[in-house]
């Protein structure tokens, strides 16, 4: 079974996962995808085990996880999308439509990096939570658009993060805020 998998150069490439290969990838632990100007879709099935995943210079790209995905990502460690066309993270889904709120917990993701990202807006459109217990390094760039941070009494609720919650995890730290014109 394959463990790790790089995607490069793919200009004509719609989607990564076809559901006919679902038993290939089932043990998938690291995905590197760069420079597929044409992707649409990452993900269409579950992959338990993956800790890895390296998003660059895919601008179809509206979101990365479907929400049947990202709510199961138990093992993620680390996430790096890097000059992407993505608007959300976790894409929209209709069936959870009626939930008051979503929890969305990334609790082994101890790397997270946001690069020139500047049509990203949200996490996930809907009421939700994001718990981050073992995060210990955040580097965002080049994001306008995203409110990064968030009190929990606040009523905005498409922030990144809660300061009460991750911050004294943090060992660095890197934010700059660039509006691309």
């Amino acid at each position: 079974m394959l463990k790790e998998l790089t995607v490069k150069e793919c200009d004509v490439l719609l989607n990564i996962f076809p559901p006919f290969l679902l038993w290939v990838f089932q043990r998938l632990e690291k995905l590197i995808v760069a420079d597929c100007a044409s992707l649409e879709q990452v993900f269409q099935l579950q992959v338990q085990g993956l800790r890895r995943v390296w998003i660059e210079e895919c601008w179809s790209l509206k979101t990365l996880f479907p929400f049947s995905i990202a709510k199961d990502l138990q093992q993620l460690e680390r996430l790096t999308i890097d000059k992407c066309g993505l608007e959300e993270i976790v894409a929209n889904s209709v069936e959870e439509s009626d939930k008051q709120e979503i929890c969305f917990a990334f609790n082994q993701l101890s790397f997270l990096k946001l690069w020139c990202l500047p049509y990203l807006t949200c996490f996930y459109q809907r009421m939700h939570r994001t718990t981050w217990p073992a995060l210990k390094q955040l580097i965002i760039f080049g994001c306008g658009r995203i409110t990064i941070f968030g009190y929990e009494e606040s009523q905005i609720r498409h922030s990144l993060f809660l300061v009460e919650k991750v911050i004294f995890n943090w060992r660095r730290f890197h934010l700059a805020m660039v509006i691309l014109r």
